[in-house]
């Protein structure tokens, strides 16, 4: 008898560590989403940073968006209104550890309160970033540094829009050289920017390539040459290519969150134009999120290509 209730408490207190054990933490949140709390049967407002537990139930309204991280360090995003068991959540998981994306995802979320400041407090700062670009000067000024490092990997280039005897500019075009200035490649755009594959311009062999970008209707109206620097050193190239690879392979998923921190890595080690890349394509792909927007704009302003409104 004795050794049935030991072995009654034993499970019991394992059911219980495991009902207390962190399962999920809040990286991004969106609309009025709320936590039924087992423990205390109360329901309290999901913010950045919460921690759910296995016996945790989450409540997605109507237009609401939440963004988790696994404690594998996969992430998770929930856009369809309803409840759901934090437990049922696991099974969407692939819960093969991801060490390289746990610290990235932690990044994100650090991103939210970076420097002490609120940034939900200052959303509309911050958001007016991404789009103080978009007005119309008689000079073309990419927002990009003037030498950038970067990996072999998608970037975007882009630029303000101009005029041309007063009227709009029609179509740029965008042009890569090589260090003994020859031509590599040349592509036209009617946007203000440009995605590009930097593998496809033999990067790691040329190391130093120069873009300029031109208004093709008036040659004349261009930006300043500015320089993609593949990473000098030639180990850290080849260890943030491994990270950056391992970083994909656990992030299988295209969702918006999980742009969000390939972004992250690429902020982190400062390579600014894949990290806008990523960026945007988080945005392109959750456009009602703002805290993507809000994310975005600060790193604009915090690494001096764009200013934020006081």
């Amino acid at each position: 008898m004795k050794t049935l209730s030991l072995i009654f408490l034993l499970f019991a207190s394992t059911i219980s560590s495991f009902a207390q054990d962190e399962i999920f933490k809040v990286l991004i949140t969106k609309g009025g989403n709320k936590a039924i709390v087992a423990s205390t049967g109360s329901t309290q407002d999901l913010i950045v940073g919460k921690k759910l537990y296995a016996s945790d139930k989450v409540v997605i309204p109507t237009g609401g968006y939440l963004g988790l991280s696994h404690k594998s360090g996969k992430t998770i995003e929930l856009k369809t209104p309803g409840t759901y068991e934090v437990t049922q959540l696991v099974a969407q998981v692939n819960t093969q550890n991801a060490s390289v994306s746990s610290k990235y995802v932690t990044y994100v979320a650090g991103q939210m309160t970076a420097n002490n400041e609120d940034l939900a407090a200052n959303r509309y700062k911050h958001m007016a970033v991404t789009g103080s670009v978009e007005r119309a000067t008689d000079k073309i000024k990419p927002v990009a540094p003037s030498q950038a490092v970067v990996l072999d990997e998608l970037a975007i280039l882009k630029w303000n829009p101009v005029k041309v005897a007063k009227e709009p500019a029609k179509m740029y075009v965008v042009t890569f050289y090589n260090m003994f200035d020859e031509e590599l490649m040349t592509q036209e755009t009617s946007d203000t920017q440009l995605v590009v594959d930097l593998a496809k311009l033999n990067l790691k062999t040329e190391k130093n390539i120069v873009w300029i970008v031109k208004v093709k209707e008036a040659p004349s109206v261009h930006s300043d040459k500015y320089n993609l620097q593949y990473v000098s050193d030639e180990k850290k190239a080849t260890d943030l290519h491994n990270q950056f690879s391992a970083l994909k392979t656990e992030l299988t998923e295209p969702t918006a969150l999980n742009k969000m921190v390939l972004a992250s890595f690429c902020a982190e080690n400062k390579l600014t134009l894949n990290a806008m890349e990523y960026y945007e394509e988080a945005i392109a792909l959750q456009p009602e999120v703002d805290e993507f927007k809000i994310i975005y704009g600060k790193y604009l302003s915090d690494s001096g290509l764009a200013k934020a409104k006081q």
